[in-house]
């Protein structure tokens, strides 16, 4: 997670570069769950320093302001999310393959990295608008571009209806898988989840995702 970057896109330090792998980790892994429990305004240098074990000075030696730790994890997945994608869409060919391997993909992380799904959440409210122009492109970008690629290859090889707009299924596609994800990583939309299908059918990922891709499905395929 806390890959090297250039010196042009990078978030952090020279100082951070130096020192251990295993540090640079502990450092992030410890802003990720100040930031997923506190929320932005609710975290300071102090807060994540303390998490992370080193003294505050550290801290702003390895990074210039609390919004450069937040965007440094925000671009973490960025490229987790980019590289996970990319795999999938080698191993997968067909349209639904692909679709039940990103939504098993959604559920999967959301469940295993709720912290982070906590701060991709964040990232959608009021809160963070300040931020939204530094946000937005980096983590939407990901996904718009591989997912009208995936629907307009599939519309070649004649999967898909002829009348289907790669543009717009792309966005509603992105949304569903959105929705899935955030329904089993926060405790909100696991509620909401709940509310329509029952406690019982929530509780089943497999059975949401059967469902999600029946209606994927009967809405775009042929």
């Amino acid at each position: 997670m806390a890959g090297r970057g250039t010196a042009k896109t990078r978030r952090w330090t020279e100082t951070f570069e130096r020192i251990p792998e295993d540090k640079r980790r502990r450092v992030l892994s410890a802003a990720k769950t100040a930031f997923a429990r506190n929320g932005f305004a609710g975290t300071n240098v102090n807060l994540v320093a303390r998490e992370a074990g080193i003294s505050v000075g550290s801290l702003y030696q390895y990074f210039r302001t609390k919004e450069e730790i937040f965007l440094a994890l925000i671009e973490g997945s960025h490229k987790y999310l980019s590289d996970t994608i990319d795999g999938i869409f080698a191993r997968e060919e067909g349209f639904l393959a692909r679709v039940e391997a990103l939504l098993r993909m959604a559920v999967d992380t959301s469940m295993e990295d709720p912290a982070l799904l906590n701060l991709y959440i964040a990232c959608t409210t009021e809160e963070l608008a300040p931020l939204a122009g530094k946000l937005s492109g980096r983590i939407e970008s990901v996904a718009a571009g591989r997912y009208r690629k995936m629907l307009s290859e599939a519309k070649e090889r004649g999967e898909l209806r002829d009348d289907v707009e790669e543009t717009t299924a792309a966005f509603c596609l992105d949304n569903l898988f959105m929705i899935v994800q955030f329904s089993f990583g926060s405790a909100y939309y696991r509620e909401r989840l709940s509310l329509f299908l029952g406690k019982r059918a929530a509780s089943d990922p497999q059975r949401v995702i059967r469902g999600t891709l029946d209606f994927i499905r009967g809405a775009l395929m042929k």
